[in-house]
């Protein structure tokens, strides 16, 4: 099998990720990096096996490539993703892709008459727990379900980065959270009903609290805030709970599955996003990506698709209406 040949644009922190795990996976050649401060590009670069770098994302388009990997601020990743795929290239793009719905449409449209894989980096969907909780679910062995929870508390000093600022935080980083649920209910919300609160800036909400009711009448409630304390295990609370007819799962982060104390704080080591095992990425990050670079060369639909983004979008969009009304919305 020849490899897939691919570009990433956007060397933040989580891009470096990106460069990192593209470059180790065995039936992937990373041809290209993209950032803004060249610098900052041979950096990664070197560390990569040393790919070519390029000054702007249309630089890097023009090489020979099967995919690009955007990993950009959010503003950008519209009109970056569509010149990708008119040019013939599949894309991954993280999350959040797009806050407006009509550009969402966009990406739909443009993708289905190029005929181009989008995924969207939900990531959570690749963590192995939260895998084997959907295919018991899906099998049916916890049954009808009956709710589902999620909680997202993060430290708060990711909040002045500038990838959140714009949005509300309830769509960036939050829609991981309404992605998991309905993920996990695989049928439509009914009706979205939220409050929020602005505790640090005034008209800022950095705490929700949303009420989804799906059309079975299955609940789903999210909680997110980002208040988690300078020192900290962790640099996030995050708690998934199903509950089913016939069972229950719960998932944490952290865990209580290894801890390091020394003699400077107590941690909780990622064994989720993006461990390093060995000198190599390992965890969902690796397995999101591996994925995305089997679908585009077995022609296959991936796992988390445009639709997703937009579904999940859609009852974002609703939350921040509800919380700002007051009201319960009604989806149709």
């Amino acid at each position: 099998m020849q490899p897939i040949r691919v570009g990433v644009i956007g060397l933040g922190r989580f891009g470096a990720l990106h460069a990192k795990v593209w470059a180790q996976l065995p039936h992937v050649e990373l041809v290209g990096l993209c950032s803004r401060s060249e610098d900052r590009c041979r950096e990664v670069a070197s560390a990569c096996g040393h790919p070519a770098c390029y000054p702007d994302p249309e630089a890097l388009l023009e090489a020979d490539l099967d995919a690009v990997a955007i990993v950009t601020d959010v503003e950008r990743h519209t009109p970056i993703a569509l010149e990708a795929m008119r040019q013939g290239k599949h894309v991954f793009c993280e999350i959040l892709v797009t806050p407006d719905l009509e550009e969402t449409d966009q990406l739909i449209e443009t993708a289905q008459q190029n005929e181009m894989l989008f995924m969207p980096g939900f990531l959570e969907r690749f963590d192995v727990r939260r895998a084997e909780a959907k295919r018991r679910v899906s099998e049916g062995e916890m049954g009808p379900l009956v709710s589902l929870y999620g909680r997202r508390n993060i430290w708060r000093g990711v909040l002045d980065e500038p990838r959140f600022r714009p949005y509300p935080l309830i769509l960036q980083p939050g829609i991981h959270t309404i992605d998991q649920l309905l993920w996990l209910a695989d049928e439509q919300v009914t009706e979205v009903y939220a409050r929020s609160r602005s505790l640090v800036e005034v008209d800022r909400p950095d705490a929700w609290w949303v009420m989804l009711t799906f059309e079975s009448g299955l609940v789903g409630v999210i909680e997110q805030s980002w208040f988690v304390p300078d020192q900290r295990l962790y640099w996030s609370d995050v708690h998934l709970e199903i509950v089913g007819t016939k069972g229950t799962a719960h998932i944490r982060e952290p865990s209580d599955a290894g801890w390091i104390w020394t003699g400077e704080a107590v941690e909780a080591p990622d064994a989720f996003l993006a461990p390093q095992v060995h000198g190599r990425i390992t965890g969902a990050l690796e397995a999101e990506l591996a994925h995305f670079a089997d679908c585009v060369a077995g022609g296959r639909t991936p796992l988390c698709t445009l639709e997703d983004a937009r579904a999940s979008l859609a009852v974002g969009l609703a939350v921040v209406q509800s919380a700002r009304t007051g009201q319960a919305l009604t989806m149709r």
